[in-house]
């Protein structure tokens, strides 16, 4: 047998000797996440923080999210308001998408090519923060507690790192999150206020000093 063919032979000897192993991790591994699934799907609300927390601990990114994702689906308040907790204590940023408010849309409609007219409407304070964050904007999220619900954030907006000049705290209420602090925009004092969706998304808006808000949205998932 030609060199080329012995080694064509083991190669594949190798392969199936190591298959039947790797189908046994893998069984392994289903009946695991299986287990998860049931144990975060518990009727007891203690039972199931209790295993929600354990799953956190685990870093295990599947398992995190096998618990998670069943309580922020869930019909009952107070198992949503467990998940959503659970989600902020099990990120590390969340990416929030940026919608044009109403008011700013209908301002650049009415100028039409006025030129003079897009001057003025381009030195508003919501607009020169529209530009901040058309492209969207992430949060570092940092101190997150189940328990309490609460968490430092801190937005990137104009920044590529965090700073303690640009920093709130965020709280948990029901299926809301109100955040309250201040962002490198024009205008720094912010705040948002979300409420977590169907679809385990966090929706709602961000309001900086007494500008219209701009309409938000970040992935919990």
């Amino acid at each position: 047998m030609k060199r080329v063919g012995r080694l064509a032979v083991m190669a594949v000897a190798a392969v199936l000797a190591v298959a039947p192993a790797m189908a046994q991790d893998a069984i392994e591994r289903a009946g695991e996440l299986k287990a998860w699934r049931e144990q975060c799907n518990d009727p007891d609300t203690d039972l199931r923080t209790a295993y929600l927390e354990a799953a956190i601990e685990t870093g295990d990114v599947a398992v995190i999210r096998i618990c998670v994702r069943q309580s922020l689906m869930s019909d009952d308040a107070d198992i949503r308001n467990l998940g959503l907790r659970a989600a902020l204590a099990s990120v590390d940023q969340l990416l929030f998408e940026v919608t044009m408010p109403e008011e700013v849309a209908a301002a650049f409609k009415k100028a039409g090519k006025d030129e003079k007219q897009l001057n003025e409407i381009s030195d508003w304070f919501m607009v020169r923060d529209w530009n901040s964050l058309r492209a969207g904007f992430g949060v570092e999220v940092e101190g997150a507690e189940v328990a309490t619900g609460t968490s430092t954030w801190y937005p990137l907006a104009n920044r590529a790192e965090m700073s303690n000049n640009y920093k709130g705290k965020a709280a948990v209420i029901g299926d809301q999150v109100n955040w309250t602090g201040s962002m490198a925009l024009a205008n720094t004092d912010c705040s948002m206020n979300l409420k977590l969706s169907d679809t385990g998304t966090l929706d709602g808006v961000l309001r900086c000093s007494r500008n219209v808000p701009f309409p938000v949205s970040a992935s919990l998932m």
